[in-house]
């Protein structure tokens, strides 16, 4: 009798434990739950194409393996981008070290999370028709260029290596797709710009469009930026971030005519001119002592000319967080502090 009530008894046991189970296992784990729940996050790019690990981590749903909901403003220029920033109408831009430099000397404050190491993005494309082939025959030529932008600062850096001022120049302050249109309609002779949109002009134009010599002109600095606020607010979003842009950047060189394609379509620039030169494009996400020299170099060419009414150069150690950089890639941090 006592041996059939034990049998029923662990017959009883075996089928709650089975029950309870079963109802655990069509449980959500709360934990589970929790990462599932995706923070939204606005992000600025723009068309460049050293913005593509930016539009490959969108494309290839990697900001969504961090967890992100982003949502992806495409910019005709990072200047657009940084408003946008200050405005709160952005949470985490990418965009050239020039605005940037211009707005920390009108006091405006930053968390630089990650510099976008690439290779050469800026051009300078003239009317062939016009009898241009060097860049000493731009002299009292119109020209269009959008102040206040890494191409200012390319236009600058290159005039003065031929002798040039900007005064010698008729400028016209255009954002890149005005500076394509009036190009191709005659309104201007030259273009300082970055990709696409000199290679647009050069492939719209064909012979009568000549790309002038450039090359000793270095690349600025690509930054990924947000307020020290913002990141103060959400600490571990600037990693999630970085780590998406380090898994597009595998994927580019891994699959980059794929990469190619994705970019074309995320930025809604279709141009062979583009697309060649992406085969050589180099990308790679640092923190290195290189990019406070450039701030610097800028802020100081800033001032020379006058274009700031700054008296003086911010120490922008101020304005680099090296956090992020450091969590999820700290060999490529070389900054010295």
């Amino acid at each position: 009798m006592v041996a059939n009530k034990r049998i029923q008894f662990w017959r009883s046991f075996k089928i709650l434990g089975f029950i309870l189970f079963v109802t655990c296992a069509s449980c959500t784990d709360p934990t589970e739950k929790s990462t599932s729940i995706l923070k939204k996050v606005r992000v600025a790019s723009v068309p460049a194409i050293v913005e593509a690990p930016t539009h490959i981590a969108y494309h290839n749903k990697y900001f969504e393996q961090e967890g992100l909901d982003v949502s992806l403003r495409i910019n005709p220029d990072g200047k657009t981008s940084l408003e946008q920033l200050l405005n709160d109408e952005a949470d985490i831009i990418t965009v050239t070290g020039t605005p940037v430099v211009y707005s920390s000397l009108k006091g405006n404050d930053f968390a630089i999370l990650a510099n976008i190491d690439h290779s050469k993005i800026h051009f300078v494309v003239a009317r062939k028709d016009r009898g241009i082939s060097s860049i000493a025959d731009l002299k009292g030529r119109k020209v269009t260029v959008m102040l206040g932008t890494s191409g200012q600062f390319f236009m600058d850096s290159l005039l003065a290596l031929n002798k040039l001022k900007i005064t010698d120049l008729e400028i016209v302050n255009l954002n890149g797709p005005a500076q394509l249109k009036a190009f191709v309609d005659g309104e201007v002779d030259a273009i300082f710009g970055w990709v696409p949109f000199p290679l647009l002009a050069l492939q719209e134009l064909g012979d009568k469009a000549i790309l002038l010599p450039s090359d000793p002109i270095r690349s600025c600095s690509w930054v990924v930026v947000a307020t020290k606020q913002y990141v103060a607010e959400n600490p571990d979003i600037p990693k999630k971030i970085l780590k998406a842009l380090i898994a597009a950047e595998n994927f580019i060189s891994q699959e980059r005519e794929q990469a190619s394609i994705i970019h074309a379509e995320i930025s809604g620039v279709k141009n062979r001119a583009a697309s060649d030169l992406f085969k050589t494009m180099e990308f790679g996400l640092s923190l290195r002592h290189s990019l406070l020299l450039d701030f610097e170099d800028q802020a100081r060419w800033i001032l020379k000319h006058g274009y700031s009414d700054a008296k003086k150069i911010p120490n922008y150690l101020n304005y680099i967080d090296p956090d992020a950089m450091s969590a999820v890639k700290p060999e490529a941090v070389t900054l010295i502090h």
